[in-house]
């Protein structure tokens, strides 16, 4: 029987070998992005990189698999060839170890049937194959997970304690948390199978504990820096995990485990990229057999007779389907997955395999007129049963997977467009040629592991036009197809002779169009809209209906590369008064590489809330660097203006329907009907606090009910206690309603700077109707109408609105603290801000050595606060610069309109700021 096992299992492996091996540097297609990512990884650890336990990259990826298969990056091929080669070396090992492990678990003739039979299983199964033939991480946790079983079996078998295997056991135990997500599980796992073999064999506790502590005590260790790094970046150890629990939609927990029951051979996982979608992890003979070895495994464990360590083997089979937990919880990672569901290998195959086995052994005991496997018999007819199954299933298996293999959806799903435009570019490429390559994830992996030279990330939403001297080179795999305006632009320059996908059709898009194209058609910008780096060019801004959304394009010329990799638009839609409907933020990312001369077409989709009035909104743009929160400031005559900036306007129309009321979101429900044809639906709840001459927002949702003729205007009364913040008509006079229409009017009126303090009720009177929206803490403001002490008068007037009254300074050292004392001169409106520049005194122009600009009181006192007459300490801070003469600084003082970047006039004298020398 040995002898004949050995043939076997020889048979097995070259069988999974040529299932795994066969054609594998052109099926599967690819490399997919996680595939190109784990070659730039290996790369790394092949050049020297000490990536250790988890590289941070690409959401945090275990870093074993990447080890193996460095050498082979560096003794056979810089590709991905070797990361497959790793791949199919270490499933045919996982076979072995699975053949090894039958053997191991069951004594006897029983061991040696389960171990051929998982070892058929495990060879002919869709899912390993296919996992043995990516560049894929996860490969290497059932071979772990087998080779510690193996072990620590072997181990537990032993008649004396024998250290080494349980000590080897456990180093491939805590090595399998090194290999993948699904890993995590596997301790806990192991820790409930040596509590049942412990409670099993009471009479031998001693002995048991013992293999326990070497066992777990190896595991324990060489978990240990998982385990620390795991405390010390919990964000990054957890990231994916949480990435997949908690999506935006995502199906419940009951229905995943549902899910996941139904995937052993039901239906399974539906991922396309992964699997013949709903193809279940068995087949329905397999099925059958999965529930036959669950139902022996369950007989088994409740029979003494059976020896401690089988019993226990089998209570761990029946354990294995709870390994799928990681898939089950990631609710919204398309479960089922038997990607995160690997943690079940290699005992899922056991239970087939005992099922298997039982049937067999009955039948051969029927045959027999016996009762029980006399174990120094070989099993009749094993040999031929297994080579038939084997050789049989091999044929169906890989016919069905190279089907797979070889589809176009798959093509187009593995990356194998980018795969080929890679391949193709270093031919195509002309000089004066800027390589542009729109994809999904810019910097995608799947380009950068091959030799194509310089390439700009267009992403899905941007498109570059090359400076004028120059041509683009544009690249679009089927992923990410230009949009239709975009489209029409290309066309001239399209290219052909292209390779083949296997539908026949060229497997991406390409172009070539001269920097000296015109740029698709487009408004200019009301204003000239420029900063350092980039100008203005034009907008495209379609009409959007409220409660839907739209793309707009805008068109910025590069005058000079920015100083940040990851400068990025900002784009809102606002109200004509200033309120933020909505904001769109454009991923981009090396900005830092932009070239003088190129234009960024840059789309942003713009949403309209439902209930927004009919009517124009300005679309308003700023540019900010996302690490640092630097932003680009626009030109306003030569100098820095504001931030933000009016970029072109949106025509906002009627939906052609009306959603049911339920689709606004307020903060207050309160529906009440105030004049015919008008009901005012609710509000959002108004600030818990306020101070004195600060803006109160306050959003009023309504609903135009049925109503024949013209609807009356409405009296509308705002007030808080017995101040009134506001009378008059609706913005959007109910005379435009019709029947149906949700209005949401976005509102801000400003608390009188003498509102008394206290809890104030806010109330809302529409003609005759009264309804109360709330309360507002009005604070105290200690407000100071006499003069301070100052070391100089200065009396400077900005705008007829703010008076700096005089200044102090103190030198200690290098350290400089200015302080300015304003008076209120006016009611001001607006929330300027303050700007204190350290100069050098000595220079004409007054080089800018540091500057502050901030609102008041390091932004806590806002000027729309301040009541006329008022007087306001501000304080500033500088260290002066060590080659700057102590005598030879001064400070330029001023006031700006962030929004546009203007300054306050000087009333008392010509310019727009103040220079101190001294105080």
């Amino acid at each position: 029987m040995h002898r004949q096992f050995l043939w076997l299992a020889t048979a097995i492996l070259v069988v999974a070998a040529v299932l795994r091996l066969n054609g594998l540097t052109t099926y599967p297609p690819g490399p997919h992005y996680d595939e190109a990512a784990n070659l730039l990884i290996a790369r790394s650890v092949a050049d020297g990189a000490g990536f250790f336990p988890i590289v941070e990259a690409y959401q945090g990826r275990e870093v074993l698999y990447h080890y193996l298969a460095a050498p082979l990056l560096l003794a056979v091929h810089d590709g991905m060839f070797s990361l497959q080669l790793t791949s199919a070396f270490a499933n045919l090992l996982t076979i072995a170890a699975g053949i090894a492990l039958g053997r191991a678990l069951f004594a006897g003739p029983r061991g040696l049937v389960i171990g051929l039979l998982i070892g058929v299983v495990m060879t002919l199964s869709f899912h390993h194959i296919w996992l043995a033939r990516q560049g894929f991480r996860a490969v290497t946790l059932p071979l772990l997970q087998t080779l510690a079983l193996l072990c620590l079996w072997r181990g537990l078998n032993a008649r004396r304690l024998k250290a080494r295997p349980l000590i080897i056991g456990g180093v491939f135990a805590g090595a399998a948390l090194y290999t993948y997500m699904a890993s995590r599980l596997f301790p806990v796992w192991l820790l409930i199978g040596g509590l049942l073999l412990l409670w099993l064999d009471r009479a031998r506790w001693r002995r048991r504990i013992a293999q326990g502590a070497l066992f777990f005590g190896a595991l324990a260790i060489t978990a240990a820096p998982m385990a620390i790094y795991a405390l010390e970046n919990p964000a990054i150890f957890l990231g994916r995990l949480g990435e997949v629990t908690q999506p935006e939609t995502a199906v419940t927990l009951a229905e995943s485990i549902g899910l996941h029951l139904r995937m052993f051979f039901i239906e399974g996982d539906p991922y396309l990229r992964y699997n013949i979608p709903g193809r279940p992890y068995f087949t329905p003979i397999e099925g059958a057999l999965l529930i036959a070895g669950g139902l022996a495994a369950a007989y088994r464990l409740t029979r003494p007779a059976i020896p401690a360590t089988e019993r226990a083997a089998y209570g761990l089979a029946l354990l294995a389907p709870l390994m799928t937990l990681p898939s089950v919880i990631a609710v919204g990672g398309l479960p089922p997955s038997h990607m995160r569901s690997l943690g079940m290998a290699p005992l899922i195959f056991v239970l087939v395999a005992v099922g298997a086995e039982a049937i067999y052994t009955g039948i051969v005991a029927r045959l027999s007129q016996s009762a029980q496997i006399r174990r120094s018999q070989p099993l009749p007819g094993i040999a031929a049963l297994t080579l038939i199954i084997l050789i049989g299933g091999a044929v169906t298996v890989s016919a069905t997977y190279f089907a797979w293999a070889g589809r176009a959806d798959v093509f187009y799903e593995t990356d194998a467009d980018l795969a080929a435009a890679a391949d193709w570019l270093p031919s195509a490429r002309q000089p004066g040629d800027i390589v542009y390559i729109a994809a999904r994830d810019r910097g995608h992996p799947t380009v950068q592991i091959a030799d194509v030279g310089p390439v700009t990330w267009l992403g899905t939403d941007s498109l570059f036009r090359a400076p004028v001297d120059q041509q683009g080179l544009y690249v679009f795999p089927r992923s990410a197809p230009p949009p239709a305006d975009w489209a029409g632009w290309l066309e001239a320059g399209r290219l052909n002779d292209l390779p083949q996908a296997p539908d026949a059709r060229a497997a991406f898009a390409a172009f070539r169009v001269p920097g000296r194209a015109d740029l698709p058609l487009s408004s200019p910008p009301p204003a000239p809209v420029r900063s350092e780096y980039l100008t203005l060019v034009g907008v495209v801004a379609p009409p959007i209906s409220a409660g839907s959304s739209g793309e707009i394009v805008m068109h910025w010329r590069i005058s000079a590369p920015p100083p940040f990799a990851d400068l990025t638009p900002l784009v809102q839609l606002e109200t004509p008064d200033g309120h933020r409907l909505s904001r769109a933020e454009p991923y981009l990312t090396e900005t830092d590489r932009w070239r003088a001369g190129e234009t960024l077409m840059q789309r942003a989709r713009v949403t309209v809330p439902i209930g927004t009035p009919p009517g124009t909104y300005p679309l308003r743009a700023a540019w900010v660097a996302r690490a640092s929160e630097t932003y680009a400031a626009f030109m306003a005559d030569d100098r820095a203006g504001g931030i933000w900036a009016t970029v072109g306007a949106v025509t906002v129309s009627r939906p052609d329907t009306f959603p049911d009321a339920a689709a606004l979101t307020m903060d207050t429900r309160a529906p009440v009907d105030v004049a015919p044809g008008v009901r005012l639906l609710g509000w959002d709840a108004p600030p818990a606090a306020a101070r004195p001459g600060a803006p109160l927002p306050l959003t009023l949702y309504w609903q135009a009910t049925p109503h024949d003729g013209a609807r009356a205007s409405l009296r509308v009364t705002v007030a808080l206690g017995a101040a009134t913040l506001w009378q008059g008509s609706l913005p959007y006079p109910p005379a435009r309603w019709i029947d149906g229409e949700l209005v949401a009017l976005p509102m801000r009126w400003a608390l009188p700077r003498d509102q008394a303090a206290g809890e104030q009720p806010l109330s809302l009177t529409i003609n005759e109707v009264r309804v109360m929206l709330g309360t507002v803490a009005v604070a105290g403001i200690a407000r100071v109408t006499d003069p301070p002490p100052v070391d100089r008068r200065i009396d400077a007037v900005y705008a007829d609105q703010i008076a700096l009254y005089g200044c102090s300074l103190v030198a200690a050292g290098d350290d400089l603290t200015l302080t300015l004392i304003w008076q209120a001169l006016a009611p001001i409106e607006r929330d300027y801000t303050v700007f204190v520049h350290l100069v050098n005194g000595l220079d004409a122009d007054g080089a800018i050595l540091d500057q502050r600009d901030r609102m008041p009181v390091a932004g806590r006192y806002p000027t729309s606060l301040w009541q006329p007459g008022e007087y306001v300490r501000d304080v500033y801070r500088f260290v002066r610069p060590p080659t700057l003469d102590p005598q030879a600084y001064a400070f330029r003082v001023g006031w700006f309109w962030p929004p546009d970047g203007s300054r306050l006039a000087r009333h008392d004298a010509p310019g727009d700021s103040l220079i101190i020398q001294t105080c």
